[in-house]
């Protein structure tokens, strides 16, 4: 079968392919014009013979097209330009690709004219037709390809003119409709007519380089990739200012003034201790997921500005300096713009320091704290006589009361303490859970069996100052220690036990001032820097910018490695061989990074470790003291009284906080290193696959919100630090008491106030499993093997484009540069495959060459070397 190609010119340069019975492409040929044909009774519109299917290459074509790679035939012609001269009157070609290791592509067998496709609406299959003819389908010129090179595979504005109504352009128009007809996709063909409406056009022309600027594509630009995701974090950035700045002015509105809420507390609930409780942990687990929500989206945006730009790449590597491409850089600060720098480092900086005082604002209080002391007798407990005169009752204590203790004294409703144990319980700084003890001493008094009381603001004082154990008698000789046999305690009721959930305003407002803040750098990063500055912030970025234009300090270095560029090996070309070994994801994180996460892992762990160990250590073996404390509460030996305001303890409380997210921000980094890695290998693992962008993806190409952790991955790592985050505030945390005291009588008068530091030991408990299992967790997954690339000789370990040692512009940069004559221009936006393209020759010796091809690969070889 015969086909006829027209030029540009409809002159004497008209090509004609000749197919055989099983359709391969055997002869190029220069045809007759059509004036000669039609004198001759010829004409390019015969029928040819038309399959009744379509069906891929036969394995006899495979093998074909083996033996001619074998004698190593030149590829098919793309020398001449439509409007350059034809002297010879015949030329026969035969077309000899690479043999690509992937099933190739279907081709179909007739002219017939299938829908556009919006992939790759102007590429025509490179086996049947030239590139120059695709290129004067497109409208393209030498000097529209050489500004397109220029500008980063590209037209510059002032080159591509868009009429207001989408219909036309100008300076560059694309010739397809002059053909009736030719226009293709991967292997068929599409009818492009003058009658297109705008969309199609503008369309069509970004898919040939150009680029429409108006403010509809600005707008569009936010629908996909880097800029879509940091659209979501500015609408969350706003939804939590939003949500602060209301809870600030209802604050506002329930205080006298607003000096009263920025000095003192407010209160938000008043009630029983368990419903305090349940709103405290209500409100804690909101603003550790904010709180976590915040970090995670500032690390987002962190990642984004700290990406270079292909000219700082450039200017890094002409210095033989490396930049970090795809993951979270703290390296590239100082290799980037000023301005991008400081607003990375404000947005991390706000964002951990607003987890802090998220957990600062709330804090619990407990009303009518305190425990009255009572030394008597050991006659007391049967009923002897006492007198509850001045004398002898210093803490006032009426009565009834005295009467009431004696009563539950004599029926055994008391718990039962050793001397050491109740000193140890009741030297506490602050205790909840008892709220009488009686001390029996040795002392015997036939009269009184009554020795001394002290009022509860004593006790606590006493408690926290202590000399000595003792009391004053009614003579004023003090008690020892050693005279005191047992003591008994009344347990606390919690239908009796009052307490309130405080808020800070101050801190509150602090809140606010932080959200506005991220809320601003947010929206000048999307609508300021997203016009002046194009990032590589994806693998896939770099890989086509690279690709599109080739990074000149690292050619012919196709095999150099993380290593090479450290040891100043970088550059020197050298001769290298491939060694298949199996590779983990633990190897594509520097010895640095590794070392940094461990020590920020461990010490969580031993710091977590030490408190429960301390907190443990404290307990009696007592009946009266619990095995574990529940979440949000603490023993009296966990309690240690702060002498500061309110304010202050709840942000020491709440420093803890900064190590966890510290932590959050090194595993995510850590966990997005191995997953730069593994998108990497993929390429080598024998499949084509498409670049993934994070901005206006072409052709073939992909986009994502995520940038390179995948979604589900960061989405549960986020809520596994929240979970953390929660735990950690119910571990360590604040304890308010408003202290009863008596004057006279049964009469409460009086009452004072204290701050306590508490530790919880099943919060400590679980948040120590958390981390271990995090810890495991991650070393679990650094201990997967890389995917494998099989090799020349059929095995499948190691993989050249496994990135050990970490993220480096240089080592992406040296696996792509593909000087392969017939590798399509638009080469980027199609799918990809890394391995052996073409031979070089260095110092008369024969060596492979290995990088990206749309068009298929060969295995390496471990017996070969490659530059």
């Amino acid at each position: 079968m015969e086909v006829v190609v027209s030029s540009r010119d409809d002159g004497a340069s008209e090509v004609m392919k000749e197919w055989t019975e099983d359709e391969e492409v055997t002869r190029i040929r220069r045809a007759l014009t059509r004036k000669q044909r039609m004198q001759s009774g010829e004409w390019m519109g015969s029928s040819p013979r038309k399959p009744t299917h379509d069906r891929m290459r036969s394995e006899a074509s495979s093998a074909h097209m083996r033996q001619f790679q074998s004698e190593k035939a030149k590829g098919r012609q793309t020398v001449n330009w439509p409007f350059a001269s034809v002297t010879s009157e015949t030329t026969t070609v035969i077309s000899t690709p690479v043999m690509p290791d992937f099933p190739l592509r279907r081709r179909r067998q007739t002219w017939q004219t299938p829908g556009i496709r919006d992939s790759d609406i102007f590429s025509v299959d490179g086996s049947i037709v030239p590139d120059y003819v695709r290129n004067y389908i497109r409208g393209e010129t030498p000097e529209s390809l050489a500004m397109k090179r220029k500008n980063n595979g590209r037209l510059a504005e002032r080159d591509v003119e868009y009429n207001e109504d989408g219909t036309g352009h100008n300076r560059m128009q694309s010739r397809a409709g002059e053909l009736g007809g030719f226009g293709a996709d991967d292997g068929g063909h599409s009818t492009i007519g003058s009658d297109m409406s705008g969309d199609d056009r503008r369309h069509l022309m970004r898919g040939a380089g150009g680029d429409s600027r108006g403010n509809r594509e600005s707008w569009g630009s936010l629908a996909g990739g880097w800029r879509a995701g940091v659209s979501v974090n500015l609408l969350i950035a706003f939804i939590i200012f939003a949500g602060s700045l209301s809870c600030f002015l209802v604050a506002l509105a329930g205080s006298s003034s607003a000096k009263e809420l920025l000095t003192n507390e407010a209160n938000i609930f008043n009630g029983s201790c368990g419903e305090a409780s349940s709103v405290s942990y209500g409100l804690h687990a909101l603003v550790n997921v904010l709180g976590l929500v915040g970090i995670a989206g500032a690390n987002y945006v962190f990642q984004v500005l700290t990406s270079p730009t292909r000219a700082e790449v450039d200017a890094a590597h002409a210095k033989k300096q490396w930049l970090d491409i795809g993951i979270p850089s703290v390296r590239n600060l100082g290799r980037i713009a000023p301005m991008r720098s400081v607003m990375a480092l404000v947005l991390v900086l706000v964002a951990v320091t607003s987890q802090v005082i998220y957990n600062s604002l709330i804090f619990t209080s407990q009303a009518g704290v305190g425990y009255n002391l009572v030394y008597v007798t050991e006659s007391f407990l049967t009923g002897a006589p006492f007198s509850n005169a001045t004398s002898n009752n210093t803490g006032r204590l009426g009565r009834l009361d005295i009467l009431s203790l004696q009563d539950l004294a004599n029926r055994n409703q008391l718990v039962n303490m050793t001397t050491s144990e109740c000193i140890s319980r009741f030297s506490g700084n602050f205790e909840t859970e008892f709220s009488d003890a009686l001390f029996v001493t040795r002392l015997n008094d036939q009269s009184n069996s009554l020795v001394q009381t002290a009022s509860p603001a004593s006790s606590v004082k006493f408690a926290v100052n202590p000399v000595a154990a003792k009391a004053v008698t009614a003579d004023s000789t003090p008690i020892k220690s050693d005279s005191i046999m047992f003591c008994l305690a009344k347990r606390e009721t919690s239908d009796s036990q009052s307490c309130s959930v405080a808020l800070n305003g101050s801190l509150l407002m602090v809140v606010v001032l932080l959200n506005l803040l991220t809320m601003v750098v947010t929206a000048l990063v999307l609508f300021r820097t997203s016009k002046v500055s194009k990032p590589l912030v994806t693998l896939g970025d770099s890989l086509s910018s690279f690709l599109q234009v080739p990074d000149e300090t690292t050619q012919d270095s196709c095999l150099m490695s993380k290593k090479d560029v450290l040891q100043k090996r970088w550059g020197l070309r050298e001769i290298k061989y491939w060694v298949p070994a199996a590779q983990y994801w633990f190897q594509s994180a520097s010895l640095t990074r590794w070392v940094i996460i461990c020590f920020i892992w461990t010490a969580m762990t031993g710091l977590t470790a030490s408190a429960l160990a301390i907190n443990l250590s404290r307990k009696t073996n007592s009946s009266a003291d619990r095995a574990l404390t529940g979440l949000g509460t603490a023993s009296a030996t966990a309690a240690f009284a702060l002498n500061v305001p309110a304010v202050g303890a709840c942000l020491i409380a709440a420093l803890p906080q900064l190590l966890l997210a510290v932590l959050y921000l090194a595993t995510n980094s850590l966990l997005t290193t191995f997953y730069l890695s593994y998108e990497s290998a993929l390429y080598a693992c024998g499949s084509p696959r498409p670049l993934r962008v994070s901005y206006q993806p072409q052709g073939d190409q992909t986009t994502s919100l995520f940038l390179t952790l995948p979604r589900p991955l960061s989405w549960g790592l986020c809520a596994g630090f929240a979970g953390m985050g929660f735990l950690l505030s119910q571990s360590v945390f604040v304890m308010g008491a408003q202290l009863n005291s008596t004057t006279d009588g049964d009469s409460m008068t009086t009452s004072s106030e204290m701050v306590c530091l508490g530790l919880s030991d099943t919060g400590l408990l679980a948040l120590l499993a958390v981390v271990v299992v995090l810890g495991a967790g991650v070393l679990g997954m650094s201990l997967r093997r890389a995917p494998g690339a099989t090799t020349a000789d059929g095995q499948a370990q190691g993989n050249p484009l496994v990135l050990e040692a970490g993220s480096c512009s240089a080592v992406i940069s040296a696996r792509c540069h593909n000087t392969e004559p017939d590798e399509p221009s638009d080469m980027a936006a199609r799918k990809l495959m890394w391995g052996v393209v073409s031979p070089l020759f260095r110092n008369g010796m024969e060596v492979a060459h290995c990088a990206y091809s749309s068009r298929g690969v060969e295995r390496l070889g471990m017996s070969t070397g490659y530059a």
